[in-house]
């Protein structure tokens, strides 16, 4: 014999949900990851680099970048990295294209596939961005920059990469 009182009858809690409620939740986890990952995105797409070949002499005027003296001051060059609007456009186009196949999907087998698909299609175009447009910019040769003409490739859909000259200023 035992002193407490035998359990209580466990009585069915769950409640018969709306139907398609796991799709919903999926849909929402979905939007919920690309959101973050578009937030990655902007967060470590942030880059600068910059070099002023020359200087200035004892005397206070400006030589280049051969120590000669020269009289206008020699040209600073600045690079700047920053995210680029066609990556939120293609995470956008994913989720729209889940959406759509979702909405035709046969069962919630599919359609869960499919938003799970594009959670992981969204996470690898930021990482490829991501990747690609550091490494082409840390590959991008600042010295080319500073003579008379020049021209620069940058990883265009990826990352945009902003090129700043202006003159070096005085002391």
């Amino acid at each position: 014999m035992s002193l407490t009182p035998p359990p209580a009858p466990q009585t069915d809690t769950t409640v018969s949900g709306l139907p398609g409620a796991v799709v919903i939740a999926g849909i929402r986890r979905t939007l919920i990851w690309t959101i973050v990952a578009g937030l990655v995105y902007a967060t470590f797409m942030t880059g600068s680099k910059g070099i002023c070949p020359g200087g200035i002499d004892a005397n206070g005027g400006f030589i280049d970048a051969d120590g000669r003296s020269v009289e206008q001051a020699p040209l600073c060059v600045s690079l700047t990295l920053r995210p680029s609007v066609f990556v939120y456009a293609g995470i956008a186009l994913i989720v729209l294209i889940a959406l759509g196949r979702v909405a035709k999907a046969a069962d919630e087998r599919a359609a869960l596939r499919t938003l799970e698909r594009a959670i992981q299609g969204a996470g690898l175009l930021v990482a490829i961005a991501l990747v690609v447009s550091h490494v082409w910019f840390q590959l991008t040769p600042l010295e080319h920059f500073s003579s008379g003409s020049w021209t620069y490739f940058s990883p265009f859909p990826l990352g945009v990469i902003d090129v700043v000259t202006e003159p070096m200023t005085g002391p």
